[in-house]
Parts: structure tokens; sequence; C-alpha cells
């Protein structure tokens, strides 16, 4: 492949796929903070079945906007509070003829990139988490997935949409195209309001699916999520093997029977950590939780409801953003007392 790949922002996720690109034959440029040209020479990305792969010769690390010029697709992979400054940046580096996928969390930052970048953007999700180890030279892979993106409105976009396909399968990684985009990012939502569970009470992944405290509060969460977006004309797609509704059932039900069917659809290592959360560890001060549980809180508001569960989710990780550590994470049984008074 001899046209350019860059990745705007490239932290954990952008840093992944972006050496998966490399590893497939594409020429990429990662910009990403400085703290990411120290790993240079030495980043390396490992999937959740345990391959690692380093990136071929053709990849540049930068901090400077302007190596992204005469890029042909640009991924766009900043935290959803950082869209739209992302947007006005690209907007005045990126060719005329660059076509833009948007792989980050919520539900809205396609259509902020649209803004200023017309048409030409393509939404998308990565449905799988990604830690960083070794001091942020690897990045690994936590729990199982794939990304998805949508086709593109026209012949430029749908050419760079099967371009990036066929880069990513010759690495190993799929990417999955829908005609039914808006459904699945409102599914991705749906499912990844448990990231905000998890900041709110710092435990990991693995450790939140199995404490009934906290799968109450993630399917109360969701109960609320369905109800807004489907109320918001976004019908949420089932993107884990199991139809969203019947989501907030199952964790209701006892630890075997959760953890087995949770097994079966998603696997999930024990150091998998809510990428909210990590913000948390890293003090990264602003997190992304008012595009997640935040946003069905909006969305409530909007149609003259309330998302109480989600209102009280997003206060208790706002509230930890302003902390200086040791941060005082809310037990689960407290998360769960504060949930059920505030749904009262």
């Amino acid at each position: 492949m001899n046209r350019r790949i860059g990745v705007f922002g490239a932290g954990a996720i952008g840093g992944f796929v972006g050496v998966h690109l490399s590893a497939g034959g594409a020429d990429v440029t990662l910009l990403g903070r400085r703290s990411l040209l120290e790993h240079r020479g030495r980043l390396r990305a490992r999937r959740v079945d345990g391959t690692e792969l380093a990136p071929g010769d053709a990849l540049t690390l930068t901090d400077d906007p302007e190596a992204l010029r005469g890029c042909a697709v640009i991924l766009v992979t900043v935290k959803s509070q950082d869209t739209v400054a992302a947007a006005q940046q690209l907007a005045a580096i990126a060719d005329p003829d660059c076509v833009f996928v948007s792989l980050q969390n919520g539900i809205d930052n396609a259509r902020e990139l649209r803004a200023a970048l017309g048409p030409r953007v393509i939404a998308g999700i990565v449905s799988y988490n990604i830690i960083r180890e070794q001091g942020g030279a690897l990045l690994r892979q936590t729990t199982s997935g794939t990304i998805i993106t949508g086709v593109g409105a026209g012949p430029k976009q749908v050419a760079a949409a099967r371009t990036l396909e066929r880069t990513l399968a010759r690495a190993g990684l799929e990417l999955e195209l829908r005609d039914d985009i808006d459904r699945v990012l409102a599914g991705k939502l749906v499912i990844n309001l448990i990231n905000g569970v998890c900041a709110a009470s710092g435990r990991s992944l693995a450790t939140t699916l199995r404490s009934r405290d906290l799968r109450w509060c993630w399917a109360q969460c969701m109960r609320e999520g369905l109800e807004v977006l489907t109320r918001d004309g976004r019908e949420p797609a089932n993107i884990i093997g199991l139809p969203a509704w019947l989501l907030p059932r199952v964790l209701g039900l006892p630890n075997f029977i959760v953890t087995r069917i949770a097994g079966r659809l998603v696997e999930v290592d024990p150091a998998a950590r809510s990428s909210t959360l990590q913000d948390l560890e890293r003090a990264a001060g602003a997190t992304e939780i008012d595009a997640l549980n935040g946003a069905i809180v909006r969305l409530a508001r909007r149609h003259g409801q309330r998302a109480p569960a989600n209102e009280i989710i997003t206060d208790v990780v706002q509230e930890l953003a302003k902390q200086r550590p040791p941060l005082r994470f809310v037990a689960p049984a407290e998360l769960r007392a504060r949930v059920s008074a505030a749904r009262r």
C-alpha cells in the first residue's frame, strides 16, 4: 500500500491500531503526546490471544500535526472532549481528499467532526479494551471484540474503508464494515456504560463483572440508556452476541451464571481496566464520562426525563477527577445504595 495513513491522538487505541496497520504494510504516522516518542523503536501491540506484533519499517512517531499533511486516511482517536479542537486542527492541515475515520467512545464524535470536515468522515468503534504496559511501549488488548466502521457516504470513503479492512486483515486484525453504524454506536454506548461504573468504584472490568452490586449498578445504567436512546430514535444494535434489551436482565442472575455467560461472549483479562479508570489513575484531569454516562443524562433531559443511575455515576467520576491521589473510590455496596436512593 503506497498511500499514507495517519492517526490523530495516538494513545492506547490509536497506537494499537496504528501498529497493526504498519505491520500490515501501510505507511503510518502516529501523532501523539511527546511521551509516545520515547518508545520509538520499541512500540509493540499484543492481541488478546497473545499474538504480539512490531510495526513495519514505515512507521513515524511524532507530536507535530504538520506531519499528517499528505495522508490519504486519518484515524481520529482523541478523547471525546477533544474532538472539536481536533476537527479544527485537521481542517487546517489535511488534504482536501483526505478521509477521516472516528474510532472514539460516544455517539456524537462523527457529527462534531463533520461540522468542520464535511461528509468525508466515517464513524466507527473499537469494541475492546487496550491497556498500556512496559511504560507505554506495549499496547495490550485485554478483552475480545472487533473494530466496526461505517462503509462511507461516497466512493472515496468506501475505498478508504476497504483499504483499512484489507490492511488490518494482513496483520490479523478484523475490521467489520456495517451500513447501520449509528445503531452500532448506540449499542457500544449501552455496553460502555460499565466504563463509568468501573471508574467510580476503582475496580477492574473482571472484578466489576463478578460483583453483584456493581453489575446491578451497570444494569440500571443500561436500562436508562436503552430507554432514552430508543426514544431518541437510536435503537442500539447487538454488538456482543446478546440483544441489548436482554443484558440488564442477565446481569441480575447469580454470579456463577453471569460469569459463565460472560465468558462465552467476551474474553476479559484480569488486568483490563476501563479507559476512564485509566485516565483517573494517570491523573489526566478531564475524562470522557460526559460522552458516556453523561450522554445518557443529557438525552434523558432532552426528552423531559431523568437518568438517575447515570447521574450518580457521572457525578462520582467528575468528583474523582478533581481529587489528588490516593483517589477516594466508592465501594460497590455504597455505590449501589446511592444509585438505589436516586432511583426512588
